[in-house]
């Protein structure tokens, strides 16, 4: 048979269960609210390490700013001295000043002294402060060059190494002879469209009568940076297929006038007003350089061309290096 259960027993069963359950309701809390205080403690230290890597920044700017600072005011004290030291060449009298007005009277000090020394210093002393004068913007002036040239050799570096770098113009011999140390060189007075002729030196003795030089036109290369030749500066240089038995100056061609420019069609962009011989340009555009199977000239397969009047070629010589 079943077994009876008494309304009471049920009763106490019910408690029982109800009992266990929230045992385990009291332990689930409790294991939230210690989840909570982690998930805190964790946030607290996020923020703290946050805080730790701000500070540290901030340190080591600071640091850097003082290292800075020490070397400005270590900077500016050797200019003072320097200062103080030509003033007292120049015969200026200089005047004690006390720690606490120092700063608030350097100003006006500085003034006065130039001021005094230019009043009533003798004529010799104010010849000499004219000289330091002349020194130091001269000075001054050679800083700003080699700052220029810097920032002028920054902007070159970011460009290609092709042959927009070369300036190439047409040129007219306007006078040639035979140099007078060199049996095989001519020294020639080109017309390149500037005020003042250029002098330009070749070694084309052997390869071109001197009657065929006079009045000639031709395609110069005219930023490259002056060099002697055996005693005589050569300004520019003339263009010509070459090859180790013959020469053939490169003709432009017809109507054009000294002073024009040669381009290559894909490569725009301005010459450089000088080449830098150390970084060698020409000798890495050069090999590239070369006349065409109908005797044009070209640079990578692009015709030396002078827009709207043509291309520039050379008599008979194909397929051969240009220099």
């Amino acid at each position: 048979m079943p077994e009876y259960l008494s309304p009471e027993r049920i009763l106490a069963r019910s408690l029982s269960k109800m009992a266990g359950n929230n045992a385990v309701l009291n332990r689930l809390e409790q294991k939230g609210a210690e989840a909570d205080q982690v998930i805190e403690y964790l946030k607290q230290q996020v923020a703290l390490l946050k805080e730790k890597a701000i500070l540290q920044a901030s340190l080591r700017e600071e640091k850097k700013l003082r290292v800075e600072n020490a070397k400005l005011k270590k900077e500016i004290e050797v200019l003072k001295q320097q200062l103080i030291q030509a003033e007292i060449r120049n015969g200026v009298k200089q005047i004690p000043v006390s720690h606490n007005n120092a700063a608030s009277f350097s100003e006006g000090a500085s003034q006065t002294s130039t001021t005094a020394a230019a009043l009533s210093a003798p004529k010799g002393q104010s010849e000499g402060a004219g000289e330091e004068k002349k020194k130091k913007e001269k000075t001054e002036k050679k800083v700003g060059e080699k700052k220029e040239k810097k920032q002028q050799s920054a902007s070159d570096d970011s460009k290609p190494v092709d042959v927009s770098r070369l300036d190439l113009r047409i040129g007219c011999i306007t006078a040639v002879k035979k140099h007078p140390d060199a049996d095989s060189l001519y020294v020639e007075e080109v017309d390149i469209g500037e005020p003042n002729l250029r002098t330009v030196v070749s070694g084309l003795v052997k390869h071109v009568p001197l009657e065929e030089m006079q009045n000639r036109m031709g395609i110069f290369l005219c930023n490259l940076k002056p060099a002697k030749m055996r005693g005589v500066v050569s300004q520019a240089m003339l263009m010509c297929a070459s090859s180790p038995e013959k020469v053939e100056i490169l003709a432009p061609p017809n109507g054009v006038v000294p002073g024009e420019r040669v381009t290559f069609e894909g490569f725009p962009g301005e010459p450089e007003k000088e080449l830098n011989p150390k970084k060698k340009i020409w000798e890495q555009i050069q090999p590239d350089l070369h006349t065409n199977d109908q005797c044009v000239a070209t640079y990578k397969g692009v015709p030396f061309e002078v827009k709207g009047k043509g291309v520039c070629k050379a008599a008979t010589m194909a397929n051969s290096g240009i220099k």
